[in-house]
Parts: C-alpha cells; structure tokens; sequence
C-alpha cells in the first residue's frame, strides 16, 4: 500500500516505510545535533528530532492524503502547514516528554524553542522535498511502464495481424493450385480428377482447421504435407516420388501451420512438375541443440530453371522473421547436380 503524493492515495506498508526512514533520519540528526554541541545531550536531541520529524511526516501525509493537491502551489501551501503543525504539536510533545519520563528539564524555553524551529523547518523541507521527489520519481518510472506494456501490446498485436495476413495468403495459394489441377484433370481425365477431389475434401476435413492454430506439431505438419503429396501423385503419377523422414523423438515437436507447404509446393509446381521425366522429393527434419533445421530438397529444374520464387517464398521468409526474429532463417541453394534445397532453421 503507498502513500501518493500527486494523486492523494494512501497505503500502509509504504506509509510505514517512509517512516522508517523518517526515523533514521531523525537519529542522524540527533546524533549530528549532539556531535557538534548544538543540544544538550544525545536523549534530549533524540527525544526533540523524533516528535518533530515524525509530527511533520504525519501532519504533511495525512494532508496530501485528504487534500489531493492537483497543483504545485497546493502541495508547497500543505508543505508550509505541515511544517508550522509539526513544529508546534511536535515542541508540545518534547516538552511533555523530557522532564516528565526523562527527567530533562527544560531550562530555556525560548533558546530550545528557536532551535526547535530551525530544526523543524530544516527537517520539514529536507523531508518534504526528499519524499515527494521519491514520489515523482516513482510514479515517472510507473508512467514509463505502463507506456512500454501497451507498446508491447500493440506489437504483438501487429504482430499476429501480419502472421494472419501472411497465413491467409498462403491457404488460398494451395488451395486455388489444387483446384486448378482438378479442374485441369476433369478435362483429360475424369476419373484421376474424382479421385483428386475426393482426396481434397479428406484433406481439407483433417488440415485446413489445423491451420487457424498458432502452433501445431511436426506430426500434424508433415500429415498436411503428405496428403498434398498424394493429391499432387495422382496427376502425376509415377514422374514424383517423395520422402519425408521425421525422426520419433521429434513427432511433437510444435511448429507453425502452413510453413512447409509453400516450399513443398514450389519444389513440385516450379522444380519437378515442368521437368519431363519428374523427379524425387525429399523432407528431411534433423535437430541440433540449438536449432530445429528442416529441409526440402528436389532434383528437379532449380534455379537454373530461370524462375523467380514468389508470394510462397517471401511469405515463409516475413512468417520466419515475425515468429522468430533474427533467429529464424529460410535458405536457398543449389541441390547438385541438379534441383534446389531450401532449408529453414528455428531455435530448437
């Protein structure tokens, strides 16, 4: 609980703490005062600077707390009156307290009472200025914090605006290829395009509502890959062979939805479907104790094909960024003698 000065809120566990600390001040002060003579003896000074000091803090606090000053020249106004009562009701108490249970008479009123006064205004202001500016301070660093919490917010906020964004451009681009496909086999052959249509709609049961998830497995991943693959098998027929080898161990491994089938889709579309004789499509996923890497690797055209990858390669590369920073890396490169390996790595 915290006694704020600017909004006039109280709390006991700060209220006590910030006498604790009046306290200790007050004890350097009265150690100060006999030090150097100024008092008669230590208990004297003890006595004087904790009715005083702890008077001032009461009488100030509990003014911010009832007041709730919104301007500076309020909060000086309850300093001054928080001084002047402190001082009063504070050289009332030590002098009730020290010739009554200390047995310290009072031999000179007036010179202690001018020192009571000096003393008080010294501790007031010293005080006042050394709590509010603690206060400010605290509720600065509590401004700059509610300032970074809501900067984050909108980050991440914008953050998975992108990621769905990306995603959605990437589901349409599978799903209109298919359909080309089908639409193109219904023409040539109808029985190979029914057959395509009734693998797509098993497809889209099982995968399409897995790809609203954040993260899903390497399991469910590859399950999505290889049904693509099998749709994709039939117009091709026996020109595609394909492999995907997912160790056990890595099964579970969770991963973003829809991030292989681009690369998949481009190694068949761009790599293997244009070269006469087809060709071999492997899916490889290793681990490291750094890194999750997973490779597609064809022997198809590569990119000697002359072929620029585009909206699937580049939404892949935004999506790696997005999820995973400079962490995340999407990499193309020659399969020699011929195709292309594309390969990505995420911390593991």
């Amino acid at each position: 609980m915290t006694v704020n000065f600017t909004k006039g809120e109280i709390n006991i566990k700060y209220f006590l703490k910030n006498m604790v600390y009046t306290v200790i001040i007050n004890t350097g002060i009265a150690f100060l005062l006999s030090l150097v003579h100024i008092a008669d003896s230590f208990p004297k000074a003890m006595v004087i600077s904790h009715a005083l000091g702890i008077c001032i803090y009461t009488i100030m606090i509990s003014l911010f707390w009832i007041l709730k000053p919104k301007k500076k020249i309020f909060e000086m106004l309850i300093v001054a009156i928080g001084i002047v009562g402190g001082i009063l009701t504070g050289w009332a108490i030590a002098s009730a307290v020290l010739p009554r249970f200390l047995s310290i008479p009072i031999k000179t009123p007036e010179k202690d009472f001018l020192q009571t006064v000096t003393l008080g205004i010294a501790f007031g202001l010293m005080c006042s200025f050394f709590f509010i500016s603690k206060e400010k301070l605290k509720l600065s660093n509590e401004l700059i914090q509610e300032e970074k919490i809501k900067r984050l917010a909108k980050e991440k906020e914008a953050l998975q605006a992108n990621l769905k964004m990306l995603q959605a451009q990437i589901e349409p681009h599978f799903l209109f290829n298919t359909l080309s496909n089908i639409l193109s086999l219904i023409d040539t052959d109808p029985i190979k395009g029914k057959t395509m249509l009734t693998d797509l709609t098993h497809y889209l049961r099982t995968a399409l509502s897995r790809t609203r998830h954040e993260l899903i497995s390497l399991d469910q991943e590859m399950e999505m890959i290889r049904a693509y693959l099998n749709i994709i098998k039939i117009r091709m027929g026996d020109r595609l062979e394909y492999e995907i080898r997912l160790p056990e161990g890595l099964r579970s491994h969770v991963f973003p939805p829809m991030l292989l089938q681009p690369l998949v889709e481009n190694a068949v579309i761009h790599g293997l479907e244009p070269k006469i004789e087809g060709g071999r499509l492997s899916i490889i996923v290793s681990e490291t104790e750094q890194s999750l890497k997973i490779e597609v690797i064809d022997n198809g055209l590569g990119l000697c094909s002359g072929h620029e990858y585009g909206v699937g390669i580049t939404n892949v590369r935004e999506r790696l960024h997005l999820l995973y920073g400079e962490k995340g890396h999407l990499r193309l490169e020659e399969n020699r003698p011929n195709g292309l390996k594309v390969s990505i790595e995420v911390p593991a």
